[in-house]
């Protein structure tokens, strides 16, 4: 897939989150899926300064040049350097950010077509007061345009546009009208756009693109964590640290925690605990700020699951051999049982509803809050380590993961039952 990006001022080098909006149309685009991008713009300047900034995160993307003279972009001039086998192509300007989502279904729809806001949210209209209003709401700076339509037109790209809605050639594409659930963060999340802000507002455009990266659904400590892992990625992403070198090192500092809890140090290793529990979430937070997904960041749960049931065998193993807990192992077993069953249940509403189980109504959304989780039982720990009763808080992990196990098995059966009666009544 081919993209034709316009950039007609030195807004697109305006740094948001650590990357220019030039970097991050391109890392929106190969999200996308997009494979090729061409940057229509005038200024050779622009160009050496994108080419020198250009990042390894653009692996599966190919961009290049084209130069046109100066002033606002024309239809003639994106005819001029359409691809020869494009009947479609999506045209977005380079100096505004996107919503992943918002491009993706952009590209889906019969062309010509024009992604507009009816409805903007009063807490983003600051951001998109320069945006161009038409009469079905102000453009957000993304098109996709057939090669008939722009044929033999040579107004400029906006204005074009703008007429084509009011007569009727362009169809809107209305953001405010759209059902925006996103599956990866498990929430209703508004797609967000909005051309590069003034300095002044620099802090709020970079604050919903924050925010537009916290998952939802979250557990009593999560909510706790959630506002701190954001603080830190707002530091972060504007260094050279990376999401990889976050999940690293998480684990290596998770696995300090598993030798202190083995060797009775249950102090100093829930402290370290805690600490993981904020530190666990930055890196994907990272990933989704600075749209640095990879392959091995995807294995980060497979690693999770690793220092935490090993957290659990070394409190089992400490607990045993103090005389503590001397049937440790055997609550132990349940635990892991218990997360096995959890997982099940877990799966097959994925699988069968492409969602997760908290999400089936709100029983479940306030059930979520004191599930079984890793932070529940790091602070159920923390509690029976300060009142002295570290045997009986392990017992209690256990018994508190069979319940949420049972629960969720409940819920995944009556929600399978539910959808098969469903489509027997079709």
């Amino acid at each position: 897939m081919e993209c034709l990006i316009i950039v007609d001022n030195r807004a697109a080098s305006v740094e948001l989150c650590g990357i220019s909006m030039m970097e991050r149309s391109l890392r929106t685009l190969q999200a996308c899926g997009f494979t090729r991008a061409l940057i229509l713009t005038d200024s050779e300047e622009l160009m050496s300064e994108v080419s020198r900034a250009s990042s390894s995160q653009l692996t599966k993307i190919v961009w290049n040049f084209a130069a046109r003279r100066a002033g606002p972009v024309t239809l003639e001039q994106i005819a001029a350097v359409w691809p020869d086998d494009h009947r479609d192509l999506l045209v977005l300007r380079g100096d505004s950010v996107f919503d992943a989502r918002l491009l993706r279904l952009l590209h889906t729809q019969d062309s010509p077509v024009a992604a507009v806001d009816s409805a903007v949210p009063a807490n983003l209209l600051p951001l998109v007061s320069a945006a161009p209003m038409t009469n079905r709401g102000r453009f957000c700076g993304a098109a996709l345009l057939s090669r008939d339509w722009v044929t033999g037109r040579k107004a400029p790209f906006e204005e074009a546009l703008c007429a084509g809605l009011e007569d009727g050639s362009v169809v809107p594409f209305d953001v405010a009208r759209q059902s925006w659930y996103a599956s990866e963060l498990h929430r209703d999340l508004r797609a967000y756009w909005f051309p590069a802000p003034c300095p002044a507002h620099n802090k709020l455009a970079e604050n919903v693109i924050l925010d537009a990266a916290q998952k939802g659904t979250l557990d009593i400590p999560a909510l706790v964590h959630a506002p701190i892992e954001t603080f830190i990625v707002g530091k972060l992403c504007k260094t050279t640290v990376t999401p990889n070198q976050l999940t690293i090192f998480c684990n290596v500092v998770a696995w300090g925690a598993t030798i202190l809890f083995a060797t009775g140090n249950l102090g100093w290793g829930i402290a370290i605990a805690l600490a993981v529990g904020v530190l666990d979430g930055l890196d994907g937070k990272l990933a989704r700020v600075k749209l640095e997904t990879s392959k091995a960041g995807k294995l980060e749960h497979f690693f999770d699951a690793l220092f935490e049931n090993s957290w659990w065998v070394a409190l089992a193993f400490h607990l045993g051999v103090s005389g503590k807990l001397p049937h440790g192992f055997f609550y132990l077993g349940l635990l892991i049982g218990a997360e096995l069953l959890n997982a099940l249940a877990r799966a097959s509403i994925v699988r069968y509803y492409g969602k997760s189980i908290t999400e089936l109504g709100r029983f479940d959304r306030i059930f979520r809050l004191v599930s079984g989780r890793r932070n529940i039982y790091v602070w159920i720990l923390t509690l029976g380590l300060i009142r002295g009763t570290p045997a009986e808080a392990f017992k209690l992990i256990a018994v508190w993961e069979a319940v949420t196990a049972a629960v969720h098995l409940a819920r995944a059966a009556w929600a399978l039952w539910a959808l098969r009666r469903e489509s027997a009544a079709r």
